[in-house]
Formats: structure tokens, C-alpha cells, sequence
């Protein structure tokens, strides 16, 4: 009997330093978000503390982006970025946005849906300011587009304004490895982009077209945004990386400066001298506790934790700088 009773005990031991375990993961991982953590709402953290209610909010937006529907992954996400940036339109006593870019840019889709979301914020009167890091660069630069100002390093790395894919082509190992692969498709066009065969100039044709209206996207948005011919902005949008001192000769970045400037110009041009700097930290319910734990517990999960919790390099066309 009591050996029954110690085992279950034993049981009971385990399972609660391990659910302590996942709980103390979910606040580690949560922590580390670049666009925040799991929940819808968050918690301020005062940077510089003003004399009045008013208040700038400064968002980061570190890593590669990428989309991610349920807000659980590392990085930028757009999810979590999103809704930092719905509750500072919602406080009526935010007064502006400061958007941290430290990115080499990522997803075309969730650049754009960031990009879109800064450009509503201001349209409804908070200013947005981007601030742009070691590097802002690509679909970095282009959320930046939709910001009032944009303020950069002179030693920043930014610009790249153009679109990537990535299709390998493993046919050569696969070859060697005695691979053979059988496809079966509805269309000649269907495995266009296979990465166990030569691409055709027809395909090549095919994605190069894609590409460029992702491209054309991305310089309307520069040309509005910087209020640009959109000649001028082909012009400086061939793919190449320009240095803050640079990007403010050609007219990408208004002013040179740090953290220090990008709150003084928020301030400027919300009419708020005296508002406070503040940044969102995650807050945590136990939804949020099940939906990582589940993330643990799950094998895809866990065979693919490199990609869960890594940049995402994944094929597809993406606006993106490769140093």
C-alpha cells in the first residue's frame, strides 16, 4: 500500500515540476518576442516618464518578419506587432508610435499588413515615427514607408528596397543520393518551382512576373510614403543597401540621430512636450499557458523547433536584404 502511495506520489511530483516547467517556458519565449507576447493586451513599462498622461509608445519590430496567426513565435511577428499597435491606437492617452526596426525585413504579406496598419494609426492623427537600428533594411524599410518620419544611425544599414525568392535546386544531390522523385500533376505549370529539377525559362518567366508586382508594391509604398516620383524611387530601388548618411541624401530617412531624437520628433509632432516614453511588455493567462504547452507537446512541433523558433529562410518571394 505504501508502495503504491510513493509511486503516485512520484507521479504526481513529476507532473508538476514539469507543467511548472512548460509554464516557466511560456514566460522565457514570451519574453523574447520581438513583436511581444501571446496576449491581446499589454503591460506598460515606462522608459522616460513625462509630466503629463500623454504617452509615446515604443514598439519593436527585431528579427526577420514573418506571419504568424496565433501570435506564439519568436521574432517579429506580425500578429503580436499588430496588436501592440491596435492598443496604442485604442489608449486615448497614446499620443504617438515609435516603431524600433531592427530587421533585414521577411514576409511580403506581413510587411505589408504592418505597413498598412502603421499607415491607418496615423491616418486616425497618432503619429509614427520609425526608428531604424543596426539594420532596417527591405520590408524593414518598407513598414518605415508608412511612418510620419523616419529617423536612422548614419552608420545604419537600410534601403534594399526589391523582392527575393528562394527555389533551390537539389536535383544534383538528389542524383547522387539515387533519389528519383515521380510527379504526378494536373497542369504543366503545377510543380512549377520544384526543387528536384532545373526551372524552365517559361517557369522562370513565370515568378519573375510575380516578382515584380510584389516590387511594384513595395516602391508605390516608398513613393507615397517619401513623397517621391515613383521614376526616382526605381532609381534608388535596385536591391541595394544604403547607409543612414546615405538613405538622408537621397531623401529614404529625415533625420540622423538615436532613440533620444526619435522621441523628441514624436513628441514634436503629436503637440506633447511633456508625454512619457513607454513600451509594452506581454502579459500572460492561462490560454496562453496551454497554447505554448500544446506547442510543446506536439511532435511537428518539436521535430521542426529550429524553424518554430529561428528566422524564417523559407522558399517563396519575400522582401528581404542578404548581407
Amino acid at each position: 500500500m505504501a508502495s503504491k502511495r510513493t509511486k503516485w506520489v512520484l507521479i504526481v511530483s513529476v507532473l508538476i515540476l514539469v507543467i511548472g516547467g512548460l509554464y516557466a517556458a511560456a514566460f522565457t519565449l514570451g519574453g523574447t518576442f520581438g513583436g511581444g507576447g501571446v496576449a491581446g493586451d499589454f503591460e506598460e513599462e515606462f522608459v522616460t516618464e513625462g509630466a503629463s498622461d500623454q504617452k509615446v509608445v515604443l514598439i519593436n519590430v527585431v528579427g526577420e518578419i514573418f506571419s504568424d496567426p496565433d501570435g506564439l513565435q519568436e521574432g517579429a511577428s506580425d500578429t503580436n506587432i499588430i496588436r501592440q499597435l491596435d492598443q496604442a491606437s485604442e489608449d486615448t492617452n497614446v499620443v504617438a508610435v515609435i516603431l524600433n526596426l531592427e530587421t533585414p525585413g521577411g514576409g511580403v504579406v506581413a510587411s505589408d499588413t504592418i505597413y498598412k496598419k502603421t499607415l491607418k494609426i496615423g491616418v486616425q492623427g497618432k503619429p509614427v515615427v520609425a526608428l531604424m537600428g543596426d539594420v532596417a533594411a527591405s520590408g524593414g524599410y518598407y513598414i518605415a514607408a508608412g511612418a510620419k518620419e523616419i529617423v536612422a544611425h548614419p552608420a545604419t544599414l537600410t534601403g534594399s528596397i526589391g523582392v527575393i525568392a528562394f527555389l533551390p535546386n537539389f536535383e544534383k544531390a538528389a542524383e547522387k543520393l539515387g533519389v528519383e522523385v515521380t510527379v504526378l500533376k494536373s497542369g504543366a505549370l503545377k510543380d512549377s518551382g520544384s526543387p528536384f529539377r532545373a526551372m524552365t525559362d517559361q517557369e522562370k518567366a513565370l515568378f519573375q512576373t510575380l516578382l515584380d508586382e510584389s516590387y511594384e508594391l513595395f516602391v508605390q509604398a516608398v513613393a507615397k510614403g517619401r513623397s517621391l516620383e515613383l521614376s526616382r524611387v526605381r532609381e534608388l530601388a535596385d536591391g541595394r543597401a544604403y547607409s543612414g548618411q546615405q538613405a538622408k541624401g537621397l531623401g529614404l530617412v529625415d533625420h540622423l540621430g538615436a532613440r533620444e531624437t526619435a522621441f523628441k520628433r514624436a513628441k514634436n509632432l503629436a503637440r506633447a512636450p511633456d508625454a512619457s516614453l513607454v513600451r509594452y511588455s506581454a502579459t500572460y493567462g492561462f490560454g496562453d499557458f496551454l497554447g505554448v504547452t500544446s506547442k510543446f507537446f506536439d511532435r511537428s512541433a518539436l521535430a521542426g523547433l529550429k524553424e518554430e523558433l529561428g528566422l524564417r529562410r523559407r522558399p517563396g518571394v519575400a522582401y528581404l536584404w542578404l548581407p
